[in-house]
């Protein structure tokens, strides 16, 4: 086939073969009707049995598909089309086992396709959301929707930034997909915002004031802890603002603290374990927001503390903390974890699993608040929390790790009183704990 041959006849049917395989719009906007996945049945046979054909014809020709200037519009008609089916978390999704083929062949495609398109391409595709995604008719454009999504994952990744242009039109579609009262839509836009934070400019998203629009919205719906998955996306995106919020102060109350008191709130709501332990991870991350040598925090925390050296170069690391936000929340933390001491008595799994989560979020918020400022609250913590952990090392017929962890809780503690300047007030009140603690590990092996 000749280069630029506009009129021949497989690339005509290559372009009515990629309208045909694009979903159709709904009949109705999609908060009046019920979507099942059965709706789409007739689609998926539809796609079964096409693309194999559409896919046959774009390697026959994909030198020309891909190289050839006049063929600008069908590569964004493709690339369309793909992102529709590779976008994931859809419910009118191909079955991935029974596609899986379909699937991969599409992702090589569009990776193809993503790395050649220039501005005309682009162009063509952003008119297209731009027509699609408005506020008065996304409601039936399922697939623009989720394949606008899939767009921006594989349009803006590393290093490759968002123009102010896209930057405005993803916060327009991630508020208005947010409006819809189903939950896989609110995420949807937690998705949207979350990229924009990625790889959007500083600047741009300063000047513009993404971050604070997305904080509002986002922190509103904290409150709902349906899935692990959902809340770790709702609590990343609003760390992501953080980055941007360029009037933090570690000395005065911000949002940053506005976070903290609506997770600790939300740890003693939770009724699972699994969901404690994702909350407590993420206090224990905004623990070391303000931290100069936030990486190393990240990095000490992350090893494996049942190594002594690292256990003792962690203990060293956290009690080099310098965070007011700490000492705005330590008192709460604390009772937050003698709260949270009673979902040690469940499982043995969920106990080594919460102690290793304690642990940190103790290491981080806790370890370095000086005890002067922080004695009067800790002989009450240490009463009733090491009696739950005591109690949990009987439940669990002092199995390990469960054995271990709760031994490393003493050293930590027996660390951070013998910490305290001796002549210290708060040294001789905590006197007895700190003996108590010592001589804790010789008993419980027994």
């Amino acid at each position: 086939m000749a280069s630029g041959d506009v009129n021949d006849p497989q690339l005509a049917f290559i372009r009515d073969q990629v309208q045909l395989c694009m979903l159709p719009s709904l009949k109705k906007d999609l908060d009046e009707v019920q979507v099942l996945p059965a709706h789409f049945e007739a689609y998926h046979s539809m796609l079964k049995q096409e693309l194999p054909e559409l896919y046959d014809l774009l390697q026959r020709h994909e030198d020309v598909l891909l190289n050839d200037i006049l063929y600008q519009e069908l590569r964004a008609q493709l690339v369309l089309l793909f992102c529709e089916l590779t976008a994931s978390q859809t419910i009118y999704s191909l079955d991935a086992g029974d596609a899986k083929q379909v699937l991969q062949n599409a992702n090589q495609i569009l990776s193809k396709l993503a790395s050649i398109c220039q501005k005309a391409e682009e162009s063509y595709i952003f008119n297209y959301y731009e027509r699609n995604l408005h506020k008065d008719c996304w409601k039936r454009q399922l697939g623009a929707v989720h394949g606008y999504v899939r767009y921006l994952e594989i349009r803006y990744a590393n290093d490759v930034k968002m123009s102010a242009q896209m930057l405005t039109f993803s916060l327009a579609v991630g508020l208005n997909v947010r409006e819809c009262y189903q939950s896989e839509y609110k995420q949807l836009g937690v998705r949207i915002f979350t990229h924009m934070l990625k790889h959007g400019r500083s600047a741009d998203i300063q000047q513009l004031n993404v971050q604070g629009v997305i904080y509002e919205h986002v922190f509103r719906d904290v409150q709902s802890m349906d899935t692990i998955a959902e809340t770790n996306a709702n609590w990343d995106c609003l760390c992501l603002c953080l980055d941007h919020l360029t009037e933090l102060d570690a000395f005065s109350w911000n949002q940053c603290d506005d976070m903290l008191e609506r997770l600790i709130q939300n740890v003693s709501l939770a009724s699972s374990t699994e969901m404690s332990i994702c909350l407590m991870q993420i206090i224990t991350k905004l623990g070391y927001y303000f931290a100069i040598n936030k990486d190393d925090i990240k990095s000490a925390i992350a090893s494996d503390l049942t190594q002594p050296n690292q256990m003792v170069a962690c203990l060293e690391v956290c009690a080099s903390l310098n965070v007011c936000t700490n000492f705005r929340w330590a008192k709460s933390i604390l009772h937050m974890l003698v709260l949270e001491s009673e979902k040690l008595l469940r499982s043995a799994e969920a106990c080594a699993q919460m102690l290793a989560a304690m642990q940190r979020c103790f290491l981080v918020c806790v370890l370095s608040i000086p005890l002067q400022a922080l004695h009067m609250h800790l002989g009450e913590f240490y009463a009733k929390f090491v009696a739950v952990l005591l109690e949990s090392i009987v439940v669990h017929e002092r199995t390990q790790p469960i054995l271990g962890l709760t031994q490393q809780f003493f050293q930590i503690f027996i660390y951070q009183l013998k910490n305290c300047p001796s002549d210290h007030q708060a040294a001789s009140n905590l006197k007895s704990y700190l003996t108590a603690l010592e001589n804790l590990p010789a008993v419980i092996v027994k």
